[in-house]
């Protein structure tokens, strides 16, 4: 015989299989010592919370945490001690500043990401701490670790990661070497090459070219396409670049 444990989360219920027959739990006192045992080690435990009650194997997690990270290693964590059947989850998270500096932060995070290049494309939008992610990525990797960082940034109340990976085409690779190097060695743009951060992001997929981020005038907006137009192996050039961000 198996026994289920479950976990109350906003309203849903999640079933997972643990434990055999005869296996040994812990008592409600001992689970508890146990949970919060492991909270403290994963950095979890602060003056605001988890605080862990347990009672008959259902085990309460109430009060605050730092990021949204935080709160889903908690229920991860406990649901993992033997002697826990039910973990109901009440943390909350504290809310940023504003939507604007919770975006900002998070944008951060995306920049300061080792593997995000010019290659790349993530947007960020934010509704009362609720954090939208789209655009494209080269390698399926990045869309998941680029999603771990945010998630550890203050104020994310929750996280919806729509980031699609980038096929991998041959012909696409070198689109994109040969357009990298004709745009920021053209004397109109070598002030960005040398940025941490280059701000004009090149995003092919199939041939067909989107040029994302920002520059510093319309005449720079309209050289960048024209570069893009005239690259071997191009078959349509979409231009979103934004003037003086």
């Amino acid at each position: 015989m198996k026994f289920q444990k479950t976990v109350c989360f906003l309203g849903i219920l999640w079933l997972g299989i643990a434990g055999l027959a005869g296996a040994d739990v812990l008592t409600d006192d001992a689970a508890r010592v146990a949970i919060e045992t492991r909270l403290d080690k994963a950095h979890i435990m602060n003056g605001g919370g988890p605080q862990v009650d347990v009672h008959e194997g259902v085990v309460t997690l109430t009060g605050n945490v730092k990021s949204l990270w935080a709160k889903q290693k908690a229920i991860e964590l406990t649901m993992d001690v033997d002697g826990v059947d039910v973990v109901e989850d009440r943390l909350e998270i504290a809310f940023a500043e504003s939507d604007k500096a919770l975006g900002e932060a998070v944008a951060k995070a995306v920049l300061r990401y080792p593997f995000f290049t010019i290659y790349d494309d993530v947007n960020v939008a934010v509704d009362d701490g609720n954090v939208f992610l789209t655009g494209r990525v080269t390698m399926p990797f990045k869309s998941d670790e680029i999603e771990s960082r945010i998630s550890k940034v203050m104020g994310v109340q929750s996280l919806t990661n729509e980031v699609e990976t980038l096929p991998t085409n041959i012909g696409d690779e070198r689109i994109r070497a040969s357009l990298s190097y004709r745009l920021y060695s053209d004397s109109l743009f070598q002030r960005y090459a040398f940025r941490v951060n280059p701000p004009i992001h090149i995003i092919v997929e199939r041939g067909n070219v989107a040029l994302t981020g920002a520059v510093g005038s319309e005449v720079e907006r309209r050289k960048a396409e024209i570069i893009a137009r005239s690259t071997f192996g191009v078959f349509k050039v979409e231009n979103r670049l934004r003037v003086g961000d």
